[in-house]
């Protein structure tokens, strides 16, 4: 991997720029974060891959294990097989998601995820939650791309010894790892409430993004995870003064923890595509776009349930999020990745089974997480992406 900051090598990297995507998928039932749960295991867009939530039963009988540092080495070892499996391997890795049901472990977690990697690393965002399917300790869930990709670094800042990069540039497409409201003039969090932090670390994401000559218009998903869920009504306004319109999707979620104790901690995908919205027939909203579509991939924001039955929350969102797929030409088929936020895991059964029902066809990938709690006191949250298919150039 390259690494790109201003004032030095800032070329675009040349990529074949596939409009058709052959979907190719891979099902295993290996140490799996949600056992047998209906999804696949990975899914390949052209040369990007999306690796479902692996959890931290040991490769080969499943056994959970209580030590966080086994269990991050089998939660790994997992996620690889399933890369392997489709031709990848960790260093086309581009970004992580590591839920921890203990975020006190994190140092255990790092000393094992330091040593799997040979040298760049890829972004990645920790989170401590209430709980993981399948009694896990550790769940990882993975985005890889083939090819050419460059560390992004902010200016003025060089290689640290955390095992993250700042940002990784896949072709078009720039992912970031979680980031906090660091003062970089103190290495420490700001003082103040919400808006505070949420304005610091925007404007430390946005460090980022101009160094990969991007800037907040060319953002397509943001994910809010916020220590305090009742905090979510205020970072609107502050939100608003980074990004215009069409807005980035936003998913906002409660979780138990956040690294150095943070009240927010904000990832996003960005990308030199143009972006067009798709309203499906629903209202429009001054904070967020509905659905968005850069290139061949369209992204959702995180629509919440709450009234009825676990099927009847689940048909609502595969409902709502429908209107937006058949504006953009694309079915169910088409959707790649699903994170599922619950807070109550007695419903993770019904959930599955709801998901199975409207999924029959063709299942995504799809991580599960159980968090304290979700906007509006929501009981389900799910955040999507879906890829564009058409002609086809060639299937596994």
């Amino acid at each position: 991997m390259k690494t790109l900051q201003p004032n030095g090598d800032s070329r675009r990297l040349l990529c074949v720029a596939v409009r058709v995507m052959a979907l190719s998928f891979f099902l295993t039932a290996h140490g799996a974060a949600e056992g047998l749960a209906f999804r696949s295991e990975s899914i390949r867009c052209g040369d990007t891959l999306f690796v479902s939530g692996q959890g931290s039963g040991h490769p080969e009988t499943g056994q959970q294990s209580e030590d966080y540092a086994e269990a991050t080495e089998n939660a790994m070892t997992n996620a690889r097989r399933v890369l392997a499996g489709q031709g990848y391997q960790l260093s086309d890795v581009v970004a992580v998601n590591v839920w921890l049901t203990d975020l006190g472990m994190y140092a255990a977690m790092n000393d094992v995820y330091r040593t799997l990697f040979d040298n760049d690393y890829p972004t990645r965002t920790t989170l401590g939650v209430s709980g993981l399917p399948g009694g896990s300790k550790v769940q990882v869930a993975l985005v890889a791309v083939k090819g050419p990709k460059e560390v992004i670094y902010p200016a003025g800042a060089t290689k640290s010894n955390l095992p993250f990069s700042p940002g990784i540039l896949a072709g078009d497409t720039l992912y970031l790892s979680g980031s906090v409201g660091l003062d970089p003039e103190t290495g420490k969090l700001v003082d103040g409430d919400i808006a505070v932090h949420v304005e610091q670390t925007l404007t430390n994401i946005g460090g980022v993004l101009e160094a990969a000559q991007m800037e907040f218009a060319n953002v397509v998903s943001t994910y809010f995870f916020l220590k305090n869920v009742d905090d979510f009504g205020g970072i609107n306004e502050t939100w608003r003064s980074f990004t215009r319109q069409p807005r980035p999707c936003r998913l906002p979620v409660g979780v138990a923890a956040i690294p150095l104790d943070s009240p927010v901690e904000i990832t996003m995908v960005a990308s030199r595509q143009d972006r067009r919205p798709f309203l499906g027939g629903t209202p429009p909203s001054d904070n967020y776009s509905r659905g968005l579509q850069a290139g061949n991939l369209m992204y959702f924001p995180g629509v919440f349930q709450r009234e009825g039955t676990m099927q009847q929350q689940v048909d609502n969102i595969v409902a709502w999020n429908g209107h937006m797929l058949q504006a953009a030409g694309m079915t169910l088929e088409d959707v790649v990745e699903v994170r599922i936020y619950m807070t109550d895991p007695n419903d993770y059964e019904a959930m599955d089974k709801a998901f199975s029902n409207r999924f029959y066809s063709r299942p995504p990938t799809r991580a599960t997480v159980f968090v304290p709690r979700l906007p509006a006191n929501s009981k389900i949250m799910m955040g999507w992406v879906a890829a564009k298919r058409g002609e086809s150039t060639g299937k596994n």
